[in-house]
C-alpha cells in the first residue's frame, strides 16, 4: 500500500512539474528578456543588438534588456550566458568572432556547437578598412607596400584578443607578407576611436558613419564581396588586389543549450519578425548590416561552416593565442 502510495505521489508531482512547465511556456514570456552582449557599448554588434532587440520585444510583448558584458576576447559574456537559466529569459547575441575564437585559442571555454541553442541569424555585413583622414594612402595597395618598406612600424586596433577583428590583422599580416603590430580594445568602436586621433595607423570597422561623416577617416577598402552602397566609390579588398582576404561577419542570437524548443521557435518567430521590419532593415541598413532571417539550423550550419574555414585558415596563418 505503502509503494503504491509513493508511485502515485510521484505521479502526481511529475504531472505537476509538467503541466508547470507547459503553463511556463504557453505563457512566455512574462517579464523583461536579458540580453548578453560580450562587447561595450557603442560598437556595431551592439548597436544592432539594441535595433533588433527593440523590435522583437515589441512582438513579445516584453522589454529585451542590453547587458553588455565585454571582455577576455568574448569569452566573458559567452560564458555567463552558457550559465545562465534555460528559460528563455537570458539570450545571447554575438557576432562571427563566436565561432573565430575556438579557432585560435586552445582553451576558448565553450563548445561553439553545442553550448549554446541557436535561434537565428540576423544580419551579415562586410568590415570597412579605416585610415586616419591624413595619412597618405589612398588605397590598399599604398598602405601594404608602407608595411612592407617599415615592418613593424605600423598598427592596428581590434576589438581584442581573438576577436573577429584581431583574425582579420594577423590574416592580412599572412597574406601580404608584412609584419605589424597589434593593439587590442575593448571594441572596434575604440579602436576606431584611436585611428580618428590618430594613435594608431588602421582598423577594421562595421559600423564606420558617424567617423567617416565627421571627416576623421577615410575608408580605403571593404572587405565584402561586394561594394558598399553607402560609399560606392570605395573598392573591395578584391579589387584591391587581395583576393583571398574577404570576409563577412554576422549577427546571431542564441539561447543556452536546452532552452525548450517551443520557446526557441517563438524567439527565433520574433526575431524574424524584426529583421523583416522596413524601419529595422533601414536602421540596419544605415550602419552597413544587410538583415537576415532564418531558422536556428541555418545558423548551426553558419556555425559549423565557420568553424572548419576558420581552423584551416588560423592554422595555415599560425594564428593562435598563448
Amino acid at each position: 500500500m505503502r509503494q503504491l502510495l509513493r508511485i502515485a505521489c510521484g505521479m502526481l508531482f511529475l504531472y505537476t512539474s509538467l503541466n508547470s512547465i507547459c503553463y511556463a511556456q504557453q505563457n512566455y514570456p512574462n517579464h523583461p528578456i536579458k540580453v548578453i552582449v560580450p562587447f561595450p557599448a557603442g560598437g556595431v554588434t551592439d548597436m544592432g543588438a539594441r535595433i533588433i532587440m527593440e523590435k522583437m520585444g515589441d512582438y513579445l510583448g516584453q522589454p529585451m534588456l542590453i547587458d553588455n558584458r565585454p571582455g577576455a576576447g568574448t569569452k566573458l559574456g559567452t560564458m555567463v550566458a552558457m550559465k545562465s537559466p534555460k528559460d528563455g529569459y537570458t539570450l545571447y547575441l554575438n557576432n562571427n568572432s563566436y565561432s573565430i575564437l575556438p579557432a585560435v585559442d586552445p582553451d576558448p571555454g565553450y563548445n561553439a556547437e553545442t553550448d549554446l541553442a541557436p535561434i537565428g541569424l540576423s544580419a551579415f555585413y562586410g568590415m570597412a578598412m579605416i585610415v586616419n583622414s591624413n595619412v597618405s594612402w589612398n588605397n590598399m595597395s599604398e598602405m601594404i607596400e608602407f608595411a612592407k618598406k617599415n615592418p613593424g612600424k605600423l598598427t592596428y586596433g581590434s576589438a581584442g584578443i581573438g576577436s573577429g577583428t584581431h583574425f582579420l590583422g594577423e590574416h592580412l599580416m599572412i597574406l601580404t607578407g608584412t609584419k605589424m603590430l597589434h593593439v587590442p580594445y575593448k571594441s572596434t568602436s575604440l579602436a576606431s576611436q584611436e585611428v580618428a586621433a590618430g594613435r594608431i595607423d588602421f582598423a577594421f570597422e562595421g559600423a564606420v558613419k558617424p567617423f567617416v561623416d565627421g571627416g576623421r577617416v577615410k575608408i580605403i577598402a571593404v572587405t565584402d564581396t561586394q561594394r558598399d552602397p553607402r560609399y560606392p566609390q570605395v573598392p573591395t579588398v578584391g579589387e584591391s588586389g587581395f583576393t583571398e582576404f574577404t570576409f563577412s561577419s554576422w549577427l546571431a542570437v542564441f539561447a543556452p543549450a536546452g532552452t525548450p524548443d517551443p520557446i526557441i521557435q517563438k524567439l527565433n518567430q520574433a526575431l524574424n519578425f524584426a529583421n523583416n521590419d522596413p524601419s529595422v532593415k533601414k536602421k540596419l541598413a544605415d550602419m552597413g548590416l544587410n538583415a537576415f532571417t532564418g531558422t536556428p539550423d541555418m545558423l548551426a550550419k553558419q556555425i559549423s561552416k565557420d568553424l572548419l574555414q576558420y581552423k584551416k585558415i588560423a592554422t595555415a596563418a599560425n594564428i593562435k593565442i598563448n
